[in-house]
């Protein structure tokens, strides 16, 4: 994780010196550089294909990532290993066409690379994309993915109360939640005075303040404008 903060505040300090991103947000900037990282990794991993076959696959394998939501690094890889399958079908079949003739190795290979192909769409969830889902169907879908993250992320779903120090599960029934005065809140980790002057004063960004709070950009944001600029004024 360190190495790949590092490669983007590099390559973010290379945007910012460029004249089309003067005037561009930290915001911008490191999205412009997490979207140049990600090229680059997606064409180190189809490296071993032919230049077009690689542009190609690139192609691919965008198109197949804006279609269909794939929540974790095991589905984005077997994406990368179907569209692979995909770009040797396509080989296989220019070399059948070519030869003029149907050579039964190749035919072989590209019955197994159908057949691949075919159960790696499958375990991606990508073969209703010819279906009209229902409103119902489509929920179906998107919830048992929430439960499979849920599954294995529980661990992150708890906390410690500041208050009492009891652990909680932050995700509860509508009914069992109740508004409280958080008199707490100050001087906790969920507010913490030095960071936010830290980022008013411009000595870290707003990155570095989500980070050492461990919390969302927008966290900060919302903070930074609801809380500490109120009490500035107020002062």
């Amino acid at each position: 994780m360190e190495i790949y903060e590092e490669k983007i505040q590099k390559l973010i300090n290379r945007l910012r010196n460029l004249p089309q991103n003067k005037n561009k947000s930290n915001d911008e900037l490191r999205k412009q550089a997490e979207k140049q990282i990600q090229k680059k990794e997606i064409e180190l991993q189809f490296s071993g294909l032919k230049d077009e076959e690689a542009k190609k696959a690139t192609l691919l394998y965008n198109k197949y990532i804006s279609e269909t939501f794939f929540e974790s690094l095991a589905e984005r890889s077997s994406l990368i290993n179907l569209v692979y399958l995909e770009i040797l079908k396509e080989r296989l079949q220019r070399e059948i066409s070519e030869s003029g003739t149907v050579p039964m190795g190749l035919t072989e290979k590209l019955i197994d690379l159908d057949e691949q192909i075919i159960k790696t769409k499958e375990k991606l969830g990508m073969l209703k994309e010819g279906e009209e889902l229902t409103f119902e169907q489509k929920w179906n879908d998107l919830e048992e993915k929430c439960l499979k993250y849920y599954e294995e992320h529980a661990a992150e779903f708890y906390s410690k109360c500041p208050y009492c120090s009891k652990i909680f599960p932050e995700i509860l029934p509508p009914e069992k939640l109740e508004p409280k005065v958080a008199v707490w809140f100050k001087n906790t980790t969920l507010y913490n005075q030095e960071v936010f002057e830290l980022y008013h004063q411009k000595k870290i960004t707003i990155e570095q303040a989500a980070r050492i709070m461990g919390v969302g950009k927008n966290y900060i944001e919302l903070q930074y404008n609801e809380i500490f600029l109120k009490e500035k004024n107020d002062k």
